[in-house]
């Protein structure tokens, strides 16, 4: 049992470095998504000012 302290710590660090990526990548589809979405909204906004 030397051994296994030094094994879960790396397995730790593991699960932690997952959970961040996958936080970071998370938000940043959530950013991507609001931008789309703003510019769809002023692309509706601009046609609709000029047609109504």
């Amino acid at each position: 049992m030397g051994n296994s302290t030094g094994s879960m710590f790396y397995m730790f660090i593991i699960v932690i470095g997952v959970y961040i990526i996958g936080m970071l990548a998370f938000l940043g589809f959530q950013q991507i998504k609001k931008r789309l979405n703003k510019r769809r909204d002023l692309k509706f906004q601009e046609r609709r000012d000029r047609h109504g």
